[in-house]
């Protein structure tokens, strides 16, 4: 589960490990990890942490690794990590926060895609694969960044299922709403 620290990422690590799963929490904040590890340590499942940025491909191949080296094997993957835009128009937006939010929310995502098929291919026996969108895929809730950006996660999944899908490997995408999460509370007040 990646964007482990905060947010839906850190909850659906945590109801994972609560229904008995073999996690591996994967985000940038390594003490925000410790402390889920250490909240889930008495519940059913297995938890362990992986500390890397999704927008750096290494991490990918880590947290992969991580995982098979662990628990022995790939079943479920859950791309969650994610960042909001400042809510710009496209007029207004800097390239710096056009390149962080596709860094994180797009390229992030797809190069753990990339990992978890390349697993799944692996291990000849398909795999999940769960990507965490929005609704700002398809409507306007946000900036032109973040939108563009999801639109482009919910494009990447349709391809994914796809392409995959004679090889057992499955592939879909959540499009939550507003989520009370850290991300709101960064955002302008308007």
């Amino acid at each position: 589960v990646t964007g482990a620290s905060a947010g839906i990422g850190r909850a659906t690590a945590e109801l994972f490990c609560r229904e008995g799963a073999k996690v591996v929490a994967v985000a940038r904040r390594e003490e925000r990890l410790k402390e889920l590890a250490e909240e889930c340590k008495d519940l059913p499942g297995e938890l362990v942490w992986y500390a890397g940025d999704v927008g750096d491909p290494a991490a990918a191949v880590g947290m992969v690794k991580k995982a098979v080296e662990t628990f022995g094997r790939l079943d479920v993957a859950v791309n969650c990590a994610g960042v909001m835009d400042d809510n710009t128009a496209i007029a207004d937006m800097s390239d710096e926060m056009l390149e962080k939010t596709f860094r994180i929310n797009t390229f992030g995502l797809m190069y753990g895609l990339r990992e978890e098929c390349k697993q799944y291919l692996a291990q000849g026996d398909g795999g999940v694969i769960v990507n965490i969108c929005s609704v700002g895929a398809t409507h306007q809730t946000a900036g032109a960044a973040y939108c563009a950006s999801k639109g482009a996660v919910l494009a990447a999944t349709k391809n994914t299922a796809f392409m995959y899908m004679e090889e057992g490997i499955r592939c879909n995408a959540l499009s939550p709403g507003g989520v009370v999460t850290d991300i709101p509370l960064v955002m302008p007040p308007e």
